[in-house]
């Protein structure tokens, strides 16, 4: 690659939905590093505008597929904060659970079908040798026990629609969650083989730019409340969110970039690890300390790792929680609306998730605000991108471009979540 050139990668490749990157080189250093998000913007927050509270969970699930879960939990907890609606402890436990089935899928999708192929050097899972096929199955099996998880607890397994404001429509039996032990239960030696193989790969890529890191934090490790921790120190509620990080609109992309006090930083599983690893599961914590492994990091890669632990601790909070739930019969809460602002932080797969709604008196939206976690780490993506170019300029130009996608894809990005806002070009 030469060190004054202007260079595109069409399409990037692995990723959940469409994306061009465009560089711009001057004597070995970036100019110009812009990642064009160019899918067609979906107008959200906009279609919130006049709907009744009850619709507004229900239709900001269709943000995506693979996440579907945390937007709706996500949307209800705001729904719930506006109305002053406190859930049950039960309601609270199957939302934690189906929280768990959505990440298992997620991360088991990313991890062996996205990002095992760069860490193997094949260009797909379609180059994989015969005995790497063994990897296709570990990642449909885990998927497979999130999916089971989501199917019983949201009614479906994408655009799940049992999870309400309130509670849920169907609460299981105990006989029918028990259903989901046994694959969970064969699947904790995957999960933990799996830590092993990526942790393998530990030194292969190994670029590390030290930035901020945002996740909830609880005593627990809560993937759906808890305060916002940074890991420069500061701690906010929730509802202060808006007050240290800043949306902002770049004029070469279909989806926004945050900042953390005019500073770039990351979100994920890494960001949830490096913030609160003692309260992961005692297994995961156990590997770690088995491998050698160091958190807090700041090695880009280790966000892939991070989803493997995850994945650990994940099918052992799931089984704990399925074998000491014993659901009962509950209704959904009655809410009474009334002009009020809701809202709502968790964590989804890709890290934290932010909804806000301004109510009428009549509980229709007057207007809202989504901030999904691929908004804030494309900033940082483009920051790692502007001081890891430069390493690879004794790389021949295809292989550079590898490189740079293999960094992109570590951050499991989810386009489609991230192309939702509306941008008009006014004519003067």
């Amino acid at each position: 690659m030469r060190k004054t050139c202007c260079f595109s990668i069409k399409e990037i490749t692995k990723v959940e939905g469409h994306a061009n990157l465009d560089v711009e080189l001057k004597d070995g250093r970036v100019e110009k590093c812009e990642l064009r998000i160019y899918e067609g913007q979906r107008f959200f927050e906009d279609m919130l505008k006049g709907r009744h509270f009850s619709q507004v969970p229900l239709i900001v699930s269709r943000i995506c597929g693979l996440c579907n879960v945390s937007h709706l939990n996500t949307s209800i907890e705001a729904v719930e904060k506006a109305f002053g609606i406190e859930a049950s402890r039960q309601t609270s436990i199957l939302r934690d659970l189906t929280t768990n089935g959505e990440f298992l899928k997620s991360h088991a999708l990313h991890l062996f079908f996205l990002a095992l192929p760069d860490y193997l050097g094949r260009e797909s899972i379609l180059e994989f040798s015969k005995e790497e096929n063994k990897f296709l199955h570990w990642g449909l099996n885990l998927k497979k026990a999130g999916s089971d998880i989501v199917r019983l607890l949201g009614g479906r397994i994408y655009q799940t629609v049992s999870l309400r404001p309130g509670g849920f429509t169907m609460i299981p039996k105990k006989e029918q969650l028990g259903k989901c032990l046994p694959l969970l239960e064969k699947e904790r030696k995957t999960a933990i083989d799996a830590i092993r193989l990526f942790a393998s790969f530990s030194e292969k890529l190994s670029f590390e730019r030290k930035t901020d890191y945002l996740a909830l934090v609880d005593l627990n490790y809560s993937l759906v409340k808890g305060k916002l921790h940074f890991a420069s120190g500061k701690v906010i509620e929730e509802e202060d969110l808006l007050k240290h990080v800043e949306e902002f609109i770049v004029p070469y992309s279909n989806a926004a970039q945050t900042s953390f006090e005019g500073k770039s930083f990351r979100v994920g599983p890494l960001a949830r690890i490096n913030l609160n690893k003692k309260a992961l599961e005692p297994a995961a914590q156990d590997i770690i300390k088995e491998l050698g492994l160091s958190f807090p990091s700041d090695k880009v890669y280790f966000n892939n790792l991070a989803q493997a632990i995850e994945l650990l601790h994940l099918i052992d909070s799931s089984i704990r929680m399925i074998k000491e739930l014993k659901p009962e019969k509950e209704a959904i809460q009655k809410i009474k609306p009334k002009e009020a602002l809701g809202i709502g932080v968790t964590e989804a797969p890709r890290g934290t998730l932010y909804h806000q709604y301004s109510f009428d008196e009549k509980g229709f939206v007057k207007k809202a605000n989504i901030i999904v976690p691929t908004n804030q780490n494309n900033h940082t993506i483009e920051t790692d991108l502007t001081e890891f170019i430069p390493t690879l300029l004794d790389l021949p130009q295809e292989k550079a471009n590898l490189e740079i996608e293999k960094l992109i894809r570590a951050y499991d990005p989810c386009i489609s979540c991230a192309t939702h806002f509306l941008k008009v070009n006014w004519k003067k």
